[in-house]
């Protein structure tokens, strides 16, 4: 001790050989000061090597420069980076966090799915070190209060997360960013029903410092916004080192099915597959639908095997042989037998991620095939473990659902290939269009990120729709100008904000009529009051799904401005539904811009 001044009971007992007791007894005696000190768990292991910062390409490093300013000057700001898939944004993030480190200011990054976070903190932590903190659901509570403690405690200053990370205890906050700003899953569904945007503004206003947004496929109104000059826009056109985009080949499966190709796989994807793996490349594979099969019928009665509890087909799983229901939870085994009549004449339809593991198994028999959707993803590290066998080249294919869409950086993927997403597209949800082009955009961007050249295979029975063929020729802009007219049309956001008013009871009587009560509400509004914003009505109507765990839904659809006044007349209305008879058995919520196709 007199060496090393420090060292715990048990290095000390060690390297003496003296027991437990020797340590007691000199404590007593003040010849040692015994103290406790505070040991955090960890999140992640430490980086194997450090890495150097990134070196910038000349249209990053611009970008970069024109960032930092913004950063430089301590005020409230937005600004969004809309680049290419591939082209680099995470290398400006890095410059950009350092920058604001070196001026003693914390600095927050959101991605959107937990599965990116592993691949995106190893990287930040073999260049920042232990300064990284990780925040999401999927961390144990144990850990999630050390990362808080290490953040409060200013022992880490940059923290990467998804929505919730946004409310991290940080001090003195520069910077924060939102990689892939456009994706839905930033918006909370359940309450508080918050946009992790809107959260991060707020916070950015608070501490003086900038918000970021990212992608290569930024919300519509954020790019609308950007135009506008509300935020600063800096773009990035190429993909870094000289990568090109890959390829995209698209194929009709109206025409393969007419020339006797009933299978999952139109020809030109199997050719494209066995050349990739031939090559020794690997392939990733999008199909946004767990499951074996969506719905399964009677070939006898016309009945279909529906959740008891929702008015929502039941998913047959086949790895555990049961059918599911992926709202509210509830399964039964499946005994090949129709509940209705009894009959074994039962019709297996649609098609989810395990269906399409079988058909690869039957084609490609020698590859390796990882399956990543919410079934198989479950264990806290699972996201770690699978993307980094994968990365290493374990496996041949990777096959997942959207969570495998964005984000996600694989050199040695050549080929990506779309199964389907023509459902997406007909959603009822306004937003139906962007998000598919989105996620078609963001799927495709994941080959040909190395030195080898990328091909995609877009799957679809309605080749021609303008979506499709926009998301082909990787063309936002064409896409967001089609778009942004046809909302102007409709008047959809940004040219308003909408508010969904939600009812729900176990009796449907009481939920439609708690949902007339709130119009008639909303009347008295406005004959008692000078209301000086615009609104239009829409409803009461049920909502699509009816009914979702035993509780019959409905809605109205309010269009109008979130302005203060509209505040204070929606925190009104709710407060008297409180009081109101109608109300007593019905839960009412509200919901600014949030999804109004379900």
């Amino acid at each position: 001790l007199e060496d090393c001044q420090t060292a715990s009971a048990k290095e000390a007992m060690y390297m003496t050989g003296v027991t437990a007791a020797i340590i007691r007894n000199l404590v007593k005696a003040k010849v040692l000061e015994e103290y406790e000190c505070e040991t955090l768990r960890t999140v992640c292991d430490e980086p194997a090597e450090q890495e150097m910062p990134p070196v910038l390409t000349e249209e990053q490093q611009q970008a970069f420069e024109g960032i930092s300013r913004l950063i430089d000057d301590k005020k409230p700001a937005g600004a969004l980076l809309f680049g290419v898939t591939g082209s680099g944004k995470t290398a400006v993030f890095i410059r950009l966090i350092a920058h604001t480190i070196k001026q003693g200011r914390a600095a927050l990054l959101l991605v959107p799915e937990i599965a990116l976070t592993p691949q995106m903190v190893g990287k930040f932590r073999r260049i920042f070190g232990q300064t990284v903190a990780v925040i999401h659901s999927a961390l144990s509570l144990g850990q999630r209060v050390d990362e808080f403690k290490r953040i409060k405690n200013g022992d880490a200053r940059i923290v990467i997360g998804t929505r919730s990370a946004v409310f991290a205890p940080a001090e003195n906050i520069g910077l924060v960013i939102m990689d892939e700003e456009g994706e839905h899953t930033y918006k909370s569904e359940a309450s508080p029903r918050y946009h992790a945007r809107d959260a991060a503004r707020f916070r950015c206003g608070f501490h003086n410092a900038l918000l970021l947004m990212a992608s290569a496929t930024p919300s519509i109104e954020s790019f609308y916004y950007a135009q506008k000059g509300r935020y600063s826009l800096f773009e990035l056109k190429e993909r870094y080192a000289g990568a090109s985009l890959p390829q995209v080949v698209i194929a009709d499966m109206q025409t393969e099915t007419e020339e006797g190709n009933t299978g999952l796989f139109s020809r030109v994807m199997l050719d494209q597959i066995t050349a990739t793996l031939a090559r020794r490349e690997q392939v990733i594979l999008l199909l946004n639908r767990r499951g074996f099969s969506t719905h399964v019928s009677c070939m006898d009665c016309k009945k279909h095997e529906e959740c008891p509890n929702c008015n929502i087909l039941l998913t047959y799983h086949k790895k555990n042989n049961r059918l599911m229901c992926h709202y509210c939870g509830y399964s039964r085994s499946y005994t090949g037998k129709c509940t209705a009549c009894g009959s074994t004449h039962l019709r297996i339809t649609g098609t989810g991620t395990q269906r399409v593991e079988d058909e690869i198994a039957k084609n490609f028999p020698d590859a390796r095939l990882l399956r990543m959707d919410a079934d198989t993803a479950y264990s806290r590290y699972a996201y770690e473990k699978s993307f980094s066998a994968f990365a290493r080249g374990e496996y041949d294919i990777l096959l997942g659902t959207q969570m495998i869409a964005k984000g996600l950086d694989f050199p040695n993927v050549t080929l990506v290939g779309v199964i389907s997403l023509d459902k997406a597209l007909f959603t009822g949800d306004f937003r139906s269009y962007e998000r598919t082009f989105s996620l078609i955009t963001q799927v495709v961007g994941r080959g040909g990120r190395g030195e080898k050249a990328g091909t995609a295979v877009l799957q679809t029975f309605v080749p021609e729709h303008y979506v499709i063929e926009l998301a082909a020729q990787q063309d936002y802009r064409g896409f967001y100008e089609s778009e942004i007219a046809l909302r102007h049309t409709l008047i959809y956001p940004p040219f308003c904000d909408i508010c969904v008013v939600g009812f729900s009871a176990v009796i449907e009587a009481d939920s439609n009529r708690a949902s007339r009560a709130f119009v008639e509400l909303i009347r008295g509004y406005l004959q008692e009051n000078e209301v000086k914003f615009p609104m239009r009505v829409l409803g009461p109507a049920p909502n699509t799904l009816g009914r979702i765990n035993n509780r019959y839904r409905h809605r109205i659809i309010i269009k109008t401005r979130n302005t203060r006044d509209f505040r204070e007349m929606m925190s009104l209305l709710l407060k008297k539904t409180a009081r109101a008879k109608e109300f007593v058995n019905v839960r009412v919520f509200a919901d600014i811009n949030g999804d109004i196709g379900l």
